[in-house]
């Protein structure tokens, strides 16, 4: 899937501004962004349930925008209009299965068993844990190769959550499918993930593949001589935190040179420390440091 220049207004307020991004099949993409950032409206636009005020989405060589019969080759469940939420399990997944030409009706039947869930039971009535493991299968059973998951694991028990991450997990790779998901457990989704979206300002500010963040990547902390931020750390990093004198800076691009420039300024302190994707989220979304604090 090829998302290109794709814009979305709301009451004349611009929430998406020429957003272009591929998601490669077999992949499992995070798009993280603060509240407010437009991860949902992101979501309702590739979905079809926002149309879109430019761009295109490129789908098997069409625009999935202008090409309602694609929609089937994604899910996307919008909890908050869940327009069948006063309907039994089996109900909702004979509902799909006539919108999904490829719907595994038997499987979708097995693993509600083996996850306990009861056939003719109102969806509406289940607990929130339960809601998000019928989500999940109801996803899987769909067989859409694009899968958009927006807060799948909010309010979910951490037996439930895992075993939502795990049937997850067991359901990719023979697919082949892609799976774009937003989450505000951040720890949660690094080891989920393989890429990382940053949504900020309107914009993919960030595409983040977290294999080559953990080879280019280093968090340090740091302690100068001086009461100030030196003019090299601030040009090469992201600084997440300053107490006192002592500096956490994110090192996007970090190399060998880069640390010996550092290590020539004599830090009383330099002390590598583990990288996670908060401390990237935090470096890129939260506000700057004031560094005039310690001119």
């Amino acid at each position: 899937m090829k998302i290109e220049h794709l814009t979305k207004k709301i009451d004349d307020q611009v929430v998406l501004d020429n957003i272009s991004v591929d998601l490669t099949p077999g992949e499992i993409i995070g798009l993280i962004g603060r509240n407010g950032s437009g991860k949902t409206t992101m979501f309702r636009t590739l979905a079809g349930h926002y149309l879109a005020d430019g761009g295109e989405v490129l789908l098997e060589g069409e625009d999935l925008l202008t090409a309602p019969h694609l929609q089937e080759r994604l899910f996307y469940l919008d909890e908050q209009y869940h327009f069948l939420n006063h309907y039994s399990l089996i109900k909702i997944g004979r509902f799909y299965q006539t919108v999904y030409q490829e719907f595994d009706f038997d499987f979708f039947l097995n693993l509600l068993q083996k996850q306990q869930l009861p056939l003719r039971k109102n969806y509406r009535s289940l607990s929130k844990g339960m809601q998000g493991l019928f989500n999940i299968i109801l996803a899987l059973a769909s067989n859409a190769p694009y899968l958009f998951l927006d807060e799948p694991f909010d309010g979910l028990d951490v037996i439930v959550k895992k075993n939502v991450i795990r049937l997850l997990l067991e359901n990719m790779g023979a697919a082949h499918r892609t799976v774009l998901i937003s989450s505000h457990n951040l720890n949660e989704l690094e080891s989920l993930i393989d890429r990382a979206l940053l949504l900020k300002d309107n914009q993919i500010v960030q595409d983040y593949r977290l294999e080559t963040i953990r080879q280019q990547s280093r968090k340090l902390q740091l302690v100068f001589q001086k009461k100030q931020v030196p003019e090299l750390v601030k040009a090469n990093s992201k600084v997440v935190n300053i107490q006192g004198r002592v500096i956490t800076a994110v090192f996007e691009n970090y190399t060998p040179e880069l640390e010996a420039q550092i290590k020539q300024l004599e830090p009383i302190v330099f002390e590598e420390l583990p990288l996670s994707l908060e401390d990237l989220f935090e470096a890129n979304l939260s506000r700057e440091a004031d560094y005039q604090l310690f001119m």
